[in-house]
């Protein structure tokens, strides 16, 4: 296989110092993304994670490039290899990265169904969400990512003065499991009388403790079974419109 063609020496790497080897056959490896978010490189991420979408869906990438990745960053803060202010750097470097990758057609022109997207109170990580967001918005779908934090309340309030088509929550601990609970709570106590707003719940968080997580449609850390849940609302959205 031919090698992709390294952009120039990032800025975040004075003198040219070479970025570490994406593997033997020039394919990005969770290693390599990894260490390039912990040197605050988010113009080389942006550029493996971009090739890496030439060759996959991109659910397929978030799922298998760069969620290890970011596990990688976590587990090497938790053994003590990585300090805690490299652990922040890879998680701003990712955001910045994923902006770079984000799908054309900005938010702001889309007609179609609305995605809220939001981690509840207590929970700050959130670039699942912003994975999540890009998996919707290649759909077609206009999302609303209110980001970490929302109170369960603030956030009943905020879906009922709208319409919406899909909640998604993730949590990234599973310390978070009761806001979570709170925030599905106040969701399925505000829905009108026949109503059934589709609630998908994920994050790292929600791992081996799936079966604890009550009143959501879908319950799952992996992108790809995400989209598929997206694509049955979609259906049922269309059979509605139809009808």
């Amino acid at each position: 296989m031919e090698e992709w063609p390294m952009p120039e020496s990032s800025p975040h790497r004075p003198g040219g110092t070479p970025p570490p080897t994406p593997s033997t056959d020039g394919i990005a490896t969770p290693e390599f993304i990894a260490s390039l978010l912990a040197d605050g490189d988010d113009d080389l991420a942006a550029w493996a994670i971009g090739q890496a979408l030439e060759e996959c869906p991109r659910a397929v990438v978030f799922d298998r490039l760069v969620r290890p990745a970011m596990e990688l960053v976590g587990s090497r803060w938790e053994a003590g290899q990585w300090t805690i202010s490299q652990e922040h750097l890879a998680s701003v470097a990712l955001m910045g990265a994923l902006a770079r990758i984000r799908p054309g057609d900005p938010a702001e022109t889309r007609i179609g169904p609305v995605a809220v997207l939001v981690a509840p109170e207590g929970e700050q990580h959130v670039a699942g969400l912003a994975c999540l967001a890009q998996v919707l918005e290649e759909r077609g779908w206009r999302v609303e990512n209110l980001g970490a934090n929302v109170p369960a309340d603030d956030l009943r309030k905020f879906v009922s003065s709208r319409t919406v088509d899909l909640i998604a929550l993730s949590i990234g601990t599973r310390e978070r499991l009761p806001a979570l609970e709170r925030a599905i709570d106040a969701l399925r106590g505000s829905e009108p009388a026949g109503s059934h707003l589709p609630i998908m719940v994920g994050g790292l968080g929600t791992l081996g403790i799936e079966s604890e997580i009550a009143g959501a449609d879908l319950v799952s850390s992996v992108l790809a079974d995400a989209e598929r849940f997206v694509g049955s609302v979609e259906g049922s959205l269309g059979s509605r419109a139809g009808g």
